[in-house]
């Protein structure tokens, strides 16, 4: 069932996003005040820098490219031809400022929430191999897989800022069946498209985080890191605890860090005793969170690897395989041997 209006309404967004589909639809020759009232935005909009639009907005505005895009072309091709990096405001300006590739995923990671708070974007280190996957948090209807190729194909607009090619084409997975011709999304963006995936996520070789960029400015990316470092605490305040406490473990699993109670409140900027009381305002304590990213990453080991269960308990943070083996089925509903046994079947 798709998520409420109010729900959706109370999700905020770029409202540079709406370029996207104003300069769609200016090159199909279409009313670009239709656009804007189909969407609910007033026209002319005012375009300050940090204006923002609601989740049922940009719900609307996908609804429109999606419906105007012509027939006999995927969507997604038509819809990314008018999406240049820039078009996620200040955190598109940081990501082709920064040194290298890698430098300009980890800006992209770091303030996801503040352009694409839809989505759970994580990135997962697997041998030679970076996984970027993305969970859609709240059900936008019949938009839900076109948006989501909006989003994961939008990492591969940094493209012409590269340096040098990758040293090998990056993997699209899509958990849905392509809309179109499958053959469009390859052609057009130069990438293997894997459909009906477990996993909605781009694969990168991790030899190209090294890749650098053509025109790094360190200045021009402090300054706007500076500018977001602002946007994000503010945004804090008024956001569950309990995500950025995860994007913390996210990002200290994927370094083989440990995070414990107290240094976890101070990257929170609180006391530790405050961070368990908003947590436990939420519903959650710190150990249960730190399993849940633990699971998180032990399901993509299971899917993706061939280490035994043993060793992906250890890799994970549990103690022993029984432990992990509990704690899996809580959370998943079933062990990890059948969701192996699953897959392979």
């Amino acid at each position: 069932m798709p998520s409420s209006d109010r729900t959706l309404k109370g999700l905020h967004f770029p409202a540079q996003y709406l370029e996207v589909g104003e300069v769609l639809t200016r090159s199909l020759n279409l009313d670009i005040a239709d656009y804007y009232r189909y969407c609910d935005v007033s026209f002319p909009r005012q375009k300050a820098p940090w204006a923002t639009i609601n989740g049922k907005q940009i719900q609307r505005s996908n609804e429109w490219m999606l419906k105007i895009c012509p027939i006999g072309t995927a969507p997604i091709v038509t819809f990314m031809a008018h999406f240049p990096v820039t078009s996620h405001g200040a955190v598109g300006m940081l990501a082709i400022t920064a040194q290298t590739l890698g430098d300009a995923l980890q800006c992209s990671l770091d303030y996801a929430t503040l352009m694409m708070p839809a989505y759970s974007i994580q990135r997962y280190d697997l041998r030679d191999q970076v996984h970027i996957i993305f969970d859609l948090r709240y059900d936008f209807g019949a938009i839900n897989h076109f948006f989501t190729e909006t989003v994961v194909v939008a990492f591969l607009q940094i493209r012409p800022f590269v340096s040098t090619p990758p040293s090998q084409r990056p993997e699209i997975h899509f958990t849905h069946a392509p809309i179109g011709l499958a053959a469009d999304y390859e052609q057009a963006f130069d990438a293997k498209f894997i459909f009906n995936s477990r996993q909605n996520k781009v694969v990168l070789a991790k030899e190209d985080l090294n890749i650098p960029l053509l025109a790094p400015s360190p200045t021009s990316h402090l300054m706007v890191k500076s500018a977001l470092e602002q946007q994000s605490r503010t945004q804090l305040a008024g956001r569950p605890v309990m995500q950025e406490v995860k994007r913390q473990l996210q990002k200290a699993l994927r370094e083989n860090r440990v995070l414990d109670a107290q240094t976890m409140a101070s990257l929170m900027a609180m006391s530790a005793r405050t961070l368990s009381r908003r947590l436990q305002i939420e519903g959650y304590t710190l150990p249960q969170l730190q399993a849940e990213v633990g699971i998180e990453y032990a399901e993509l080991l299971l899917l993706e690897t061939d280490k035994n269960i043993a060793q992906i308990a250890y890799a994970v943070g549990f103690k022993d395989a029984a432990s992990f083996a509990r704690a899996f089925k809580r959370c998943t509903g079933k062990t990890p041997t059948a969701l192996r046994v699953r897959i392979t079947d």
